[in-house]
């Protein structure tokens, strides 16, 4: 198997880009808080940029390294390339979930802070 590299690069691109908009949100927020004397909500967007950036880490590292593998794997080694793979690709969903959980929490903490 080969994995599509403009594809994947596109991906990687888009990743980057929501880090850093998540990144810049959690500042700014950083910067309203002060205003409504509420502290540490804006650390949320920051832990979900940093683990939307291991997201890409661990999806670049599958692409990169078991795909090509698991196009000249003979059938011993196969079944272990394949199992690898999918524990990596369940890492990455835990780590879009958490990353969605923490941009959750913390939106949700920001709105409730300033509408009281």
């Amino acid at each position: 198997m080969r994995a599509d590299l403009f594809a994947e690069l596109i991906f990687t691109c888009a990743i980057i880009l929501t880090v850093g908009s998540l990144l810049l949100y959690g500042l700014i927020i950083k910067r309203l808080l002060v205003l409504i004397k509420v502290r540490h909500i804006w650390i949320f967007p920051v832990i979900s940029g940093m683990l939307l950036a291991g997201l890409a880490v661990v999806h670049s590292y599958r692409m990169l390294i078991y795909f090509p593998l698991l196009g000249t794997a003979g059938p011993g080694d196969l079944f272990e390339l394949i199992i690898g793979s999918l524990r990596l690709a369940r890492l990455e969903s835990y780590l879009l979930l958490a990353a969605g959980v923490s941009a959750l929490i913390g939106g949700v903490s920001y709105y409730l802070a300033s509408s009281k």
